[in-house]
């Protein structure tokens, strides 16, 4: 089964257990994944690499054995070095997942301050760097773990994730001296809202001049300013939105594949399957013949 991408991650799978890890070494048409935020809190691990990542407007090379913090609500992306294979595991989690029963000092103490997201940086974590290198092998394991889904697996995870917060607040991740400017949040906050609109009205006919207004710049400043935060034109963005959006009608329904192409967006479908074919490396078809064929494998098994 083609892998669920991250731009519509969302912990959304068991509630009394809202964790999920995504594996992914593969690319999504020219990025690894776009752009984009949530509410939950985000560990990554570069397990093969380099890989290019951003957060927020600051970039960065994550090299083989490296990682990420990323708080709730940070805007972040990541994108292939060259033509280097890679492969990075996403840990995503919402943080009720560590949360007690009662008012305790855990609670009180730092899982109210893990809630406030603004209280935290975003944190890359380096092999070179001791304490990074204990966090890191906390990643590792969870990565293991979670893949060998051995009995009470889901108790070894959340004692993890405990023990990575414990690094956390001994590195006082929240007291790092690099200052976010007042520029780069201004910047971060006007893409958000760009992202936003384009998430609300991708079906309908969108123009780079309608873009441009929604945070009062010109269509030419606009036009710079989005490619140089998400290394793609404002048109190329949006196509690669409505592409996911295709490939989520196509594993979870049985539409015609042109009334797919319009809700989504497209107005030609000889347009929908050429960026379709460019994006996934096959047509739509091919795509939902791929997907029938792996389920009944699945479910042979």
């Amino acid at each position: 089964m083609e892998k669920e991408t991250l731009l519509e991650a969302r912990v959304h799978g068991d509630s009394m257990f809202p964790f999920r890890l995504y594996m992914v070494d593969y690319l999504d048409g020219n990025v690894i994944f776009n752009m984009h935020w949530h509410h939950e809190i985000e560990f990554i691990y570069v397990e093969k690499g380099p890989i290019h990542f951003q957060i927020g407007t600051k970039q960065y090379t994550l090299a083989e054995g490296s990682g990420f913090f990323i708080p709730s609500e940070q805007l972040h992306g990541a994108y292939p070095s060259g033509n280097s294979s890679f492969k990075l595991h996403a840990i995503v989690f919402h943080i009720d997942l560590l949360r007690s029963f009662g008012y305790d000092l855990i609670e009180s103490n730092y899982l109210e301050a893990v809630r406030n997201f603004s209280v935290f940086h975003s944190t890359l974590l380096t092999p070179d760097n001791k304490d990074d290198r204990d966090m890191l092998h906390i990643l590792r394991n969870i990565v293991e773990t979670h893949s060998s889904k051995t009995p009470s697996f889901e108790l070894k995870l959340k004692g993890y994730l405990f023990l990575l917060f414990s690094e956390i607040f001994r590195k006082k991740a929240w007291k790092n001296n690099e200052e976010i400017s007042k520029r780069d949040i201004t910047k971060t906050e006007l893409l958000k809202r760009v992202l936003q609109y384009i998430e609300k009205h991708y079906k309908q006919k969108i123009t780079v001049l309608e873009l441009a207004s929604q945070i009062q710049m010109s269509e030419g400043h606009f036009s710079r300013f989005f490619k140089s935060l998400v290394r793609m034109t404002p048109m190329e963005y949006i196509n690669n939105i409505r592409i996911s959006k295709a490939c989520i009608l196509i594993e979870k329904t049985n539409r015609k594949m042109l009334d797919i192409a319009l809700d989504v967006g497209f107005t030609n479908q000889s347009y929908f399957i050429r960026l379709f074919k460019k994006q996934k490396g096959c047509t739509p078809k091919e795509f939902k013949l791929k997907l029938d064929r792996e389920s009944l494998e699945l479910g042979e098994k």
